[in-house]
C-alpha cells in the first residue's frame, strides 16, 4: 500500500499526526516502476394501509446466504489466509482481473484493478460514499508478486528490514496480490496513507459501511500483536457480503476469522 512517490511527502505525512505516526502499508504500494502515472411523506390519516403479504408469499422470499454457503461456492483464494506466514505463489496471477475507471482512483494512480466480483462491490461501495457526500479514491490494488518484491526491497532501503516489515509485505505475503484488495483513501489527508485517515469523516464512512459491501479491514487498531503489520484504515479486502457481515459480528481480527472459516470447510 506504499508507493515510492510516499518517500517524498513523508515529513508532510507525518505532520498530520502528533506522534509522527510512519507512513503505513502491509502490502505496500505500487513501486516507482510501475505508477500509472427524499423523505417519504406520511399517509393521510385516512389513507388505506397497504395490506400485508400473504405467509405464502413471504415464504417464496430466500433467507440471506450464510458465510459458510457463500465459502462453499467462491473461488478457493477469495477466502485465503495470506499472512506472515501464508503467502502466494509466486507466479500466482487472477484471471478475471477488471480494470476500474479512473474515475474512481486517486489523482496520481490511475489504470488500478481488482477481480471481477470485488471491482464491482468496490465501484458500488465508493458511487455509494460518493452520493453520500463522502469521497474515496482507490490509490492502489491488484499487484503482481514482482512488484511487491520491487517495493518490499525500496522500504527495506529506506527503513531498514525490522521497520519494513511492519509497514510492508514481502512478495508472496501480501493480500494485494489475490486481486480482491484495495487502499482506499481521502482528499482529506493529501491521498496518503497514514494512520489519522481513520479519524475522518472519510475513514469513519468506510469503517463503518464497508462490510455492507463485501468487505473487511485487514489491519485494525491493536490488531498488530496477531497480524505482524500497523493499523491500515485504508487497507479493505473483499470477502463477499455474507462473510464480511459475519466477520464484524464475530469481533476478530480477519486472519483469525479466516482460519475459523477454513476449519470449517
Amino acid at each position: 500500500m506504499e508507493h515510492y512517490t510516499r518517500f517524498a511527502s513523508r515529513a508532510a505525512a507525518w505532520a498530520l499526526s502528533a506522534a509522527g505516526i510512519a507512513l503505513a502499508a502491509c502490502g505496500g504500494t505500487s513501486a516507482a516502476p510501475e505508477v500509472r502515472v427524499a423523505t417519504p411523506t406520511s399517509a393521510p390519516a385516512t389513507a388505506t394501509a397497504t395490506p400485508a403479504k400473504s405467509s405464502a408469499v413471504a415464504q417464496t422470499t430466500p433467507p440471506p446466504q450464510s458465510c459458510a454457503a457463500f465459502a462453499q461456492s467462491a473461488d478457493p483464494f477469495t477466502l485465503r489466509v495470506v499472512d506472515k506466514q501464508r503467502a502466494l505463489p509466486s507466479d500466482y496471477r487472477p484471471t478475471d482481473l477488471q480494470a476500474i475507471d479512473d474515475r474512481w482512483a486517486a489523482p496520481g494512480f490511475p489504470g488500478e484493478s481488482m477481480r471481477a466480483a470485488a471491482a464491482g462491490a468496490m465501484v458500488e461501495m465508493l458511487a455509494a460514499a460518493q452520493a453520500q457526500g463522502v469521497e474515496l479514491r482507490i490509490r492502489s490494488s491488484f499487484r503482481s508478486y514482482a512488484e511487491q518484491q520491487r517495493t518490499f526491497q525500496f522500504w527495506i532501503d529506506q527503513l531498514g528490514e525490522a521497520q519494513a516489515r511492519r509497514e510492508s509485505a514481502p512478495p508472496g505475503n501480501s493480500e494485494h496480490q489475490l486481486g480482491t484488495t484495495a487502499d482506499v483513501i481521502s482528499r482529506s489527508v493529501g491521498w496518503e496513507l497514514i494512520i489519522p485517515f481513520g479519524e475522518t469523516a472519510e475513514g469513519k464512512w468506510l469503517a463503518a459501511h464497508s462490510t455492507e459491501f463485501g468487505f473487511a479491514i485487514s489491519y485494525p487498531p491493536d490488531g498488530e500483536a496477531v497480524t505482524g503489520y500497523i493499523y491500515e484504515p485504508w487497507h479493505v479486502r473483499f470477502i463477499g457480503k455474507p462473510c464480511a457481515t459475519e466477520w464484524r459480528a464475530s469481533g476478530l481480527v480477519l486472519v483469525k476469522f479466516l482460519e475459523r472459516l477454513a476449519a470449517t470447510r
